[in-house]
């Protein structure tokens, strides 16, 4: 059974920017090959809505992007950070595409925001404040490693290793 997951974010079209608003969650790292040698850093936005004026449109419950540029500049996000980000809706493939027999991810067409722009802190926690004087490494990998090393339990828990564990004995 193949469902649209983010009807709402289809809904909107392809042909325009929107802004959006999410809450930060945390960060994360996503392997780019099969074999997992090479990794790109992640953040999590929930509760993702559409900003039109004075309203603001529920869309989806969470999101992941790119951890780019205007994300890092941002500094490390406390959770319940409230970010705003222009973006355009675009469709992609998810589920298991692979050939074991055994692995029950069905294909669907989903939609995400991507190309974001104008990423701007709209509300930090009162108690934390965003910690603009930590700052991202310039290499992704050592981004990716920063992250695993902040949920380090999780991915411990999760059997997920770290993404370059031969990068600190540098």
């Amino acid at each position: 059974m193949s469902e649209k997951i983010r009807e709402k974010l289809e809904q909107l079209g392809y042909d325009h920017r929107f802004k959006f608003s999410g809450k930060f969650k945390k960060y994360g790292f996503k392997f780019n090959d099969r074999r997992k040698t090479h990794a790109s850093p992640t953040i999590l936005l929930v509760d993702v809505k559409l900003i039109d004026g004075d309203d603001e449109i529920d869309m989806t419950d969470h999101l992941w992007f790119n951890l780019t540029k205007g994300f890092k500049d941002l500094g490390i996000l406390a959770d319940d950070d409230i970010i705003s980000l222009y973006g355009r809706v675009t469709e992609y493939t998810k589920g298991y595409q692979g050939s074991k027999i055994d692995v029950d991810k069905p294909i669907q067409i989903d939609y995400k925001i991507e190309r974001p722009s104008r990423v701007k802190l709209e509300l930090s926690h009162p108690l934390t404040g965003p910690n603009m004087y930590r700052v991202w490494p310039d290499k992704a990998w050592e981004t990716c490693n920063m992250i695993y090393d902040m949920y380090s339990l999780d991915y411990i828990k999760r059997s997920i290793r770290k993404p370059y564990p031969d990068q600190n004995l540098l």
